[in-house]
């Protein structure tokens, strides 16, 4: 919203239901309609209007004469998608994309062609003082909401052999801060979709209570490291924490076991870290289940400095250039080429 207001445009917020009706009532000022999803009314004529003025208005319905005007023109409509997905109906480059799936690798790079329009913490994060690391306390933060996250496969020291009987009774994290005088902090679990009497995370970790989003990053700035579960996938909350000056643990879940550095084959909690080449010693790569290695990349991320992290494609700036690219494109004869890509038409 910021990048917006600071390009000079204005914003109308509506639900979807509500969005043609907006439309309607501010259509002169409409600059883009911008969605989590399309309208529902994206294929009615009566709702969308498709005029090319090139020929294509042949194989696309053409709007009541006096509704045209007041009907959302399909260049203007574009859909917000946090996976590499593209939306339907234009997809590519009408459909908006929080990482640049361009670097996803073959086969898994269905978005290489979304619009990456991405996003900042930058604001947020300076905002939050930089603790020095001599001061910070031996401090390892583990990040996720939910405490069925501990018995998924995808939990970094999942055991095969032990399943989830061995998550629940998993004294790692109390041993660890024994013999390397470590707190382990978490925020409060959430129970969801965990069996009858599982109530609390693994022997070790302290759990703190629901905080700001302000209280949280202070919380953040004063660990060494972040610790990655597994899950929740491509959040943000990894980058606030690099540009706090805290690496991140990041477990893979998925790699080809005869070629273990080939990056190509990795799959992990946060794989825009992986494909945008971050490593050592901001980012700790880890297989799930590898307690040793898990073990090893606590000690030297807690022992590692490093200063504030943003990505350059993450600065303020580089988001504020895209959006104005957004905002200032004409997409009609894009939209028209997308069409013919996808055989978008109307319903009858």
């Amino acid at each position: 919203m910021d990048a917006i207001h600071k390009l000079g445009y204005s914003m109308i917020i509506a639900r979807q239901d509500q969005m043609h009706e907006a439309y309607r009532r501010y259509h002169k000022n409409v600059h883009l309609i911008i969605g989590d999803a399309p309208p529902d009314c994206i294929y009615n004529s009566h709702c969308v209007y498709a005029d090319f003025d090139d020929g294509s208005i042949q194989k696309t319905p053409v709007p009541p004469p006096n509704a045209t005007h007041l009907n959302m023109p399909i260049w203007k409509l574009f859909t917000t998608n946090w996976w590499s997905h593209p939306a339907e109906p234009l997809r590519g480059p009408f459909t908006l994309s929080p990482e640049p799936y361009e670097l996803w690798p073959p086969g898994r790079d269905a978005g290489k062609e979304n619009f990456y329009l991405g996003y900042t913490v930058e604001p947020s994060c300076m905002d939050t003082p930089y603790a020095p690391h001599g001061q910070r306390p031996r401090q390892a933060y583990i990040f996720g909401k939910y405490l069925g996250y501990f018995l998924l496969k995808d939990y970094i020291l999942w055991d095969e052999k032990g399943g989830m009987k061995r998550s629940v009774d998993d004294d790692f994290y109390l041993d660890f801060s024994q013999k390397e005088n470590v707190t382990f902090l978490a925020g409060h679990f959430t129970l969801s979709q965990v069996p009858e009497g599982f109530t609390d995370p693994p022997r070790g970790i302290i759990q703190h209570e629901r905080l700001s989003r302000s209280e949280f990053q202070k919380i953040i700035a004063n660990s060494r490291v972040m610790i990655g579960l597994g899950n929740p996938l491509l959040s943000p909350t990894p980058y606030e924490a690099l540009c706090l000056g805290i690496p991140f643990i990041n477990p893979i879940r998925r790699l080809d076991k005869n070629d273990l550095d080939n990056k190509q084959t990795w799959i992990g909690q946060h794989d825009a870290l992986i494909y945008g080449g971050l490593d050592e010693p901001y980012v700790y790569h880890v297989e799930a289940g590898d307690r040793e290695g898990f073990r090893a990349a606590l000690r030297k991320a807690m022992s590692t400095p490093i200063e504030r992290y943003i990505p350059p494609h993450m600065s303020s700036s580089a988001f504020l250039g895209r959006m104005k690219t957004l905002l200032e494109t004409d997409w009609r004869p894009i939209a028209n080429k997308q069409m013919q890509i996808t055989g978008y038409k109307h319903h009858s």
